[in-house]
């Protein structure tokens, strides 16, 4: 108690010399003169934000020219106009044909649907032809885990059940077509003069959905793996805790899930067959004996896994469940969805009119509208200003597309294969582990081209090593950036049929690889703290020598996390806020839950593509933590020798009413599973 009165004092000191300072002659000041980046929290923790408080507190009068806005303007959609069209073509007596025109004219686009609405019609065809997948699977089929796209990228075979793109197999054309088409573009928030490709709009669509998809797809495929194997991530009777935040985030919106499908679900479990392996191939032998012949049936089983009898009644409690609640719910969902995100956008909007006395530039209004934006409106920041009635700043361009025919999967593995990617086996695995972590590494570089072409358009030009961000990726040749950085960008030209510019001194290899140092950002030592601003940030991994993966954990203010959906990695790779992908993890920082004290970065040598490699003077990271606004740290720890194979790289955690990071840098030669546990993770054996 002491301590935190003595930190409040200090905290009030500081905004109280601040003061003094600013209103030395007149005795008041302007609010905006006082509060500096440092004092914000200091005013938001103690006071709500609110000016007038302080003015109280300190027992001065407010400024005569101080604004203070009390309340913000409503947020006012022009959404749905359409179905509204005939009411309003016989209030005004002229014909409806001409208020469609009308509204075409206004929305922009060639008809007077706006973009929140095709996406919500499309959104209800997709998940008709979903429901109707999940609800025609049958034992022996292939499970339907790749239905949805979320995120992973795999270019060798899959022996768990995934199958890369699989709605490209099991959805009508017609379906998959539509969401190609209204999610092929974004917008970038650090490029937002410009809206790009998307190379994966099934992902961002699935994003669209939201915790519906998350819960409704998830509960299939427990159901499916538990009874056809191999392996289950929870029983049927753990689903409801499983699945906790999305179901959480369904009763909020007002659509929860009915406790019945769970009760059910436990019951269906109980009344399932016994476990059996898992067998993968049978064969008869015929034997000839003194006593006669007969066959012998020889049975191979994989020993991953086991299955139960009962599926097909699993499936239809949960088909049932979910067509009634989307006969009760679906709609309303939608509406939240698309609603809410609009209206965050437009309050944004309003505070930072009421703030600043002006409108946000488009890069200011990039800064908290891009999501919103690429989920509902194709990345057009200026169809999102007219949905929430605000004139945009400018216009964006529409550079020429430079993915060519298919999606940025079909890109990725062409990139893998003409990089000298080749199937990875086990027997590579355990007889070439240097080749196997080699062929990872491609894999990751295949990944990273996809972000490559999009910041090509956004830029009308290749970017440079800088611009892309090459250090934090290992590239795998003898000469490492000055000889392989060279090789992808001539391979990335060659598939996207462009050509590269020429050769500028202040964009080659060598002056980018001598550049480094400062791009990396200020030094932090392991121990070190420093503030965060209240936004998203990113940490990546640039690593050499062994393969390394990165993950997070969330954790409460004890240390341990809520449930296993806590641990963010590559095959779970979104939870609340925090996302990852290839050597990063990013954490949206103002939609952390309240929940959740602090976020731990973890950094493990992916033992699969090297199963004996460990952290030492050769295989090494360094983390850079970046922000929007421009926050730049980087941290390398001393080389590990205690043969760790995880580490914690950093912390990000609550402070006061902000965020700061930890420079941990704690390594464990116990393994990633062993460190899961100790958060609270229930790992299986």
């Amino acid at each position: 108690m002491q301590l935190a009165t003595r930190h409040r004092s200090l905290q009030l000191q500081a905004l109280m010399a601040a003061f003094a300072k600013k209103a030395a002659k007149t005795g008041t000041v302007l609010a905006r003169r006082v509060l500096t980046r440092a004092l914000q929290p200091v005013i938001s923790g103690y006071f709500a934000g609110d000016w007038l408080a302080v003015m109280d507190y300190l027992q001065a009068p407010p400024h005569p020219d101080e604004e203070v806005i009390t309340a913000l303007p409503e947020p006012r959609l022009y959404v749905g106009m359409s179905a509204q069209a005939a009411g309003m073509a016989a209030e005004a007596g002229i014909p409806e044909d001409e208020i469609h025109a009308m509204l075409a004219a206004f929305l922009g686009g060639p008809t007077s649907l706006s973009p929140v609405e095709e996406r919500v019609a499309a959104l209800r065809n997709w998940w008709t032809a979903f429901d109707q997948a999940h609800a025609a699977q049958r034992p022996g089929m292939r499970s339907l885990w790749g239905l949805v796209d979320d995120s992973i990228m795999a270019f060798v075979p899959d022996d768990h059940g995934f199958t890369q793109q699989l709605y490209r197999q099991v959805l009508p054309a017609a379906v998959n077509e539509q969401v190609d088409r209204l999610w092929q573009s974004v917008t970038l928030q650090r490029h937002a003069k410009s809206i790009v490709s998307n190379p994966q709009p099934h992902q961002l669509m699935a994003e669209t959905l939201g915790p519906a998809l998350e819960f409704w797809h998830g509960v299939a495929l427990t159901a499916w793996f538990v009874c056809e194997g191999p392996y289950s991530r929870a029983p049927l009777s753990g689903v409801a805790d499983y699945y906790s935040r999305p179901l959480a985030a369904l009763r909020d919106t007002g659509c929860p899930v009915s406790p019945d499908l769970f009760e059910e679900l436990r019951t269906a479990e109980r009344h399932l067959g016994p476990e059996e392996a898992i067998v993968k191939r049978r064969s008869k032998l015929p034997v000839d004996t003194d006593v006669g012949s007969f066959s012998l049936t020889m049975s191979y089983s994989s020993g991953r896994g086991s299955g139960r009898e009962g599926f097909e009644r699993v499936r239809d409690i949960v088909t049932r469940h979910r067509r009634a609640w989307a006969e009760q719910y679906f709609d309303t969902y939608l509406e939240q969805r698309w609603r809410t995100a609009l209206e965050d956008v437009a309050r944004a909007h309003h505070r930072h009119v009421a703030a600043k006395s002006r409108p946000p530039t488009l890069i200011q209004f990039a800064q908290f509208a891009t999501t919103t934006a690429n989920q509902w409106t194709g990345g057009d920041l200026g169809a999102l200003y007219t949905a929430i009635g605000e004139p945009a700043p400018t216009q964006q361009e529409r550079p020429a597309r430079l993915l060519p025919g298919g999606d940025g999967h079909d890109f990725a593995r062409r990139v893998y294969t003409a990089l000298g990617g080749i199937a990875v086996d086990d027997d590579l695995r355990m007889n070439q582990p240097e080749e196997a972590g080699r062929q990872w590494q491609l894999s990751c570089l295949a990944v990273e081209s996809l972000r490559y072409v999009q910041l090509h358009e956004a830029l009308g030009q290749p970017p440079t090593p800088k611009q892309f961000g090459s250090t934090r990726l290992a590239l795998v040749w003898p000469g490492g950036e000055a000889e392989g950085w060279p090789v992808f960008q001539h391979t990335l030209a060659a598939l996207t049929n462009t050509n590269l510019p020429s050769e500028r001194s202040d964009a080659g290899p060598t002056e980018s690889h001598r550049d480094a140092p400062q791009s990396a950002g200020r030094a932090l030592s392991k121990g070190a703290n420093a503030p965060l601003e209240a936004e998203a940030v990113t940490v990546r991994l640039i690593t050499t020598g062994a393969p390394v993966d990165v993950s997070a954990v969330l954790l409460t203010s004890h240390g341990r996390v809520r449930g296993d959906h806590d641990l963010v990695f590559y095959n779970h790779p979104h939870q609340d806020g925090v996302h990852s992908s290839t050597a990063a993890i990013t954490a949206e920082l103002p939609h952390i839950p309240a929940d959740v004290h602090s976020i731990a970065v973890i950094a493990s040598i992916g033992l699969e593509a090297q199963p004996t490699a460990v952290f030492d003077q050769q295989s090494i990271w360094r983390a850079e933590t970046t922000q929007p606004s421009g926050t730049n740290f980087s941290f390398e720890p001393a080389p590990f020798t205690s043969s760790e194979t995880v580490s914690i790289v950093v912390e990000i955690y609550r402070h006061a009413s902000g965020w700061k990071m930890r420079a941990v840098g704690q390594g464990y030669d116990t393994g990633l599973a062993s460190l899961a546990a100790d958060y609270g993770i229930d790992v299986e054996p």
